[in-house]
């Protein structure tokens, strides 16, 4: 998991992230970072403002950049959060990430010589992708805090704190004092003592703290090559025509003794491109690695708000990271005169050995883009209502054509006792009808008092409990039985709604201005449904 560590700093002040803060772009901040690199404009400088007056525009090119201070081959940091246009520059310094961030603010003059201040907005530009934002009248307290991802540097430095210990205590392992680079072992003080006296033969024995010994595991060289062919001798010439380094026992022994041969060290800085070139692939496999890990530590939090937060982000990167690796990385910048082979035999049998267990749990929301126009929706796409008094149909985001999924859906607003519908439709159901009207929904539609099942403008199996504000409707979808069954408040709503189901089922509701419905996702199944399936 070293390679993580990246993934969990704070892009201005190098260390790892403390109360970090979800940024719109969806980068991450420092909470204390972010406050320091705030900047004050005038409104008439705002985004906002210039874009009520007919300026063009956008979020990205709102700060003009300082062009000295953009990223290049000579500065490795990113863009000064430079001046605007009606204000100097502000020398900027760089944080121990290259990362330039601006100085306090010179004091103001005396007030008898300065002039009525403007309105000023708070404003905040990404040290990653320079993007300008502006803040509300909440300022920081604006941006939500991803306390996932603290969630995750505390497993980390749980983890790396635990294997900063003592390698041959025998109960509780105690802090180790040093490590031993010629052991290869962490000691604590009365271990080493006892196993690792400062006498005799193990007296020449280099012991540094164990931080550095963690270093130098990592950093610690390879062997010399030896011969295939003369195991004893290592490789110290380079054959042009096989295109393979040699030994001089391979001289001499004729197999190679018509050929070109170079000595090994000059066709290693003759190719030196190919070396930077393989040093740059490493670094991006380091931090594609990094990026990999810090992924799968997310998946194993279980705290679904914390997730959807930062979900899209983590895709969005996983992508852009994909397209950098196709599109120039592993590009030779030479024609050699070797070949480099990458053998992923071993690598591609190991991954079609694995076994991948399917989950029965998926995070969604609804989706805008499928909806009827008359749908409102707020909260991230999790919550929503209509603006007409007649029923209107909105799917959810994610298809389910196989495995055992349930969410719930809870009554935020409740009035003049509606009947809203919940359950599942296929994709070109009509969306201007009550769910269950047509041959494309299966539903459960519900009062204040009692609920029926319907599909096909067919009404089945009349139950008595209906719905008020604050209650909660179930809906657990079993493809693995060809199930749909409904539930109230966590006990089932009548018998198994629907059988036989087969094909590809979206998540649905109608509901109209009466109702106002969120989304709970990522559930388990609820206890009525796991007993009875755990019955023979």
């Amino acid at each position: 998991m070293e390679e993580m560590e990246e993934e969990l700093k704070c892009p201005v002040c190098g260390s790892f992230y403390r109360e970090p803060i979800i940024l719109p772009c969806s980068h991450n901040l420092c909470q204390a970072c972010a406050r320091n690199i705030l900047v004050q404009t005038p409104d008439s400088e705002s985004p906002q403002s210039r874009r009520a007056s007919g300026s063009a525009v956008s979020d990205y090119d709102y700060l003009d950049l300082d062009k000295m201070s953009l990223y290049s081959e000579a500065d490795s940091g990113y863009g000064s959060y430079g001046g605007f246009a009606s204000a100097p520059t502000t020398p900027c310094q760089k944080s121990p990430n290259g990362v330039r961030v601006f100085p306090p603010a010179a004091p103001p003059p005396p007030a008898a010589l300065a002039p009525p201040p403007p309105p000023r907005n708070a404003c905040l530009t990404c040290p990653q992708c320079h993007r300008s934002l502006v803040l509300d009248e909440r300022g920081l307290r604006g941006f939500p805090r991803n306390r996932l991802l603290e969630g995750v540097i505390d497993r980390y430095q749980q983890g790396r704190a635990a294997a900063l210990r003592c390698q041959l205590c025998e109960k509780a392992p105690k802090e180790a004092a040093v490590m031993c680079e010629q052991c290869d072992v962490f000691y604590c003080d009365p271990c080493r003592l006892r196993c690792h006296p400062p006498r005799g033969p193990l007296a020449k024995h280099r012991l540094v703290p164990p931080a550095q010994g963690r270093v130098s595991r990592r950093l610690s060289p390879r062997k010399i090559s030896t011969c295939t062919d003369h195991e004893l001798e290592n490789h110290s010439m380079y054959c042009v025509q096989c295109k393979s380094p040699v030994c001089y026992q391979c001289l001499e022994e004729g197999k190679h003794s018509s050929h070109e041969v170079k000595a090994l060290g000059a066709m290693w800085k003759l190719h030196k491109v190919v070396r930077d070139q393989i040093s740059h692939c490493t670094v991006k496999l380091r931090q594609t690695t990094g990026l990999m890990e810090y992924c799968l530590e997310v998946i194993k939090e279980n705290d679904p708000s914390g997730f959807l937060q930062i979900s899209d982000a983590l895709i969005r990167r996983v992508h852009l990271t994909e397209d950098q690796w196709g599109k120039g990385t592993l590009t030779p910048r030479m024609t050699t005169d070797f070949d480099l082979n990458l053998d992923n035999a071993p690598l591609l049998q190991s991954i079609h050995q694995l076994d991948f267990v399917q989950m029965k749990v998926a995070w969604f929301s609804f989706d805008p883009s499928s909806a009827h126009a008359d749908i409102i929706f707020s909260n991230d796409n999790l919550t929503v209502t209509c603006n007409s008094y007649d029923d209107r149909v909105v799917l959810g985001k994610t298809g389910f054509s196989k495995g055992l999924h349930y969410w719930e859906l809870s009554i935020d607003r409740y009035d003049n006792h509606p009947d809203p519908a919940f359950g599942v439709a296929r994709i070109d159901v009509l969306k201007d009808a009550m769910l269950g009207k047509d041959d494309k929904a299966w539903a459960m539609y519900v009062d204040n008092n009692r609920s029926w099942f319907m599909h096909n403008n067919s009404h089945t199996n009349r139950t008595e409990g209906g719905i008020t504000k604050g209650a909660t409707v179930g809906v657990l979808l079993d493809l693995t039985r060809r199930t749909l069954t409904f539930s109230i408040n966590e006990d089932q709503q009548g018998p198994v709604a629907f059988e036989n189901l087969e094909g590809l089922f979206f998540p649905a509701v109608s509901l109209n201005r009466n109702v106002q419905v969120t989304l709970h996702t990522g559930l388990p199944v609820p206890e009525f449904y796991a007993s009875r399936s755990a019955m023979p």
